[in-house]
């Protein structure tokens, strides 16, 4: 559906930028007749060059001589050099929503889809860009999450592999963890790096859907480059299933080395009651798992 919707609005895209262009088009012949008979002289001279009717030395001079009239007359009328041109909004799709001829999503696919998602899905709000240091309450809640936050900065910039694949965000409501999650995702969606943000209550939630109607559709945030697991600890406690299907999840991208950032509102102590200790050794194993504490006073109630 997602998709559907995406691949219309780069359609509507490219529709508008060629409507564009063809306004741009009228207003410059008419203020300016000449630019017309350059343009038809340069078709000429493709079709002549592809003929074999001129030298590409002839034609390359001549149609270095029409680009620079056209860019003086453009300048005389006042407007653009490119005005003639089409335009496109992203340069490294050509508004095509994929780089090249392959299938890999650009990263404005990629930022567009959240969007379209809404509040279930990366935002761009909560940005490494965005973090502010003006309400923290101590010198000391400010230091230790200016420093989570470098940290956080230094993992999304070595994704898709960083030297640990994944870090644990923990501590009480309210401190930032969700936020550094989200501006992880962020980053790596602007560099073209594929990434999914659930909280552990709708990845639950989807396990149950597949299982009621025989689809896979939580097989993904197993292989997707970068999984932002929030608010560990949320999920329905569902025998067989919830810390099964958490543990497997987590197990399997740390085996595979991607990228997994969990965030959770419980002590490590309350972790180790909730799960065996089996998920906990996983969880924050110090070899593969950056884990952060963040502490201080609830920071949505100080501003």
């Amino acid at each position: 559906m997602i998709n559907d919707q995406l691949d219309n609005l780069y359609a509507r895209i490219r529709a508008e930028e060629r409507e564009a262009r063809e306004s741009r088009v009228r207003e410059a012949y008419a203020r300016a007749p000449r630019l017309r008979a350059l343009d038809e002289e340069r078709a000429q001279l493709f079709i002549d060059l592809g003929a074999r009717r001129i030298s590409s030395e002839a034609s390359k001079a001549r149609l270095s001589e029409i680009f620079a009239e056209e860019k003086q007359l453009l300048a005389s009328i006042g407007m653009p050099e490119d005005a003639l041109e089409l335009r496109v909004r992203c340069k490294q799709c050509n508004d095509t929503g994929y780089i090249g001829t392959t299938n890999k999503p650009c990263s404005c696919r990629l930022l567009k889809r959240e969007s379209l998602r809404g509040s279930d899905g990366i935002n761009a709000r909560e940005t490494f860009a965005n973090f502010s240091v003006d309400f923290f309450p101590t010198a000391e809640q400010k230091k230790r999450t200016v420093n989570a936050k470098i940290l956080c900065e230094q993992f999304a910039a070595t994704l898709p592999t960083p030297e640990k694949p994944s870090i644990l965000l923990f501590g009480m409501p309210g401190l930032g963890k969700s936020f550094l999650g989200n501006a992880i995702a962020y980053d790596a969606l602007s560099r073209g790096i594929d990434a999914e943000r659930v909280t552990a209550y709708a990845f639950i939630q989807t396990v149950l859907s597949d299982i009621r109607e025989q689809t896979q559709k939580a097989a993904r945030y197993q292989t997707v480059p970068l999984l932002v697991l929030d608010d560990l600890g949320s999920e329905p406690v569902i025998p067989n299933v919830s810390f099964e299907w958490l543990f497997a999840v987590i197990n399997e991208r740390t085996l595979a080395g991607l990228a997994t950032v969990c965030s959770t509102n419980l002590t490590l102590s309350q972790l180790q009651t909730r799960y065996d200790d089996r998920f906990m050794s996983r969880l924050c194993d110090k070899n593969t798992t950056l884990v952060l504490h963040l502490t201080g006073e609830n920071l949505r109630t100080v501003k």
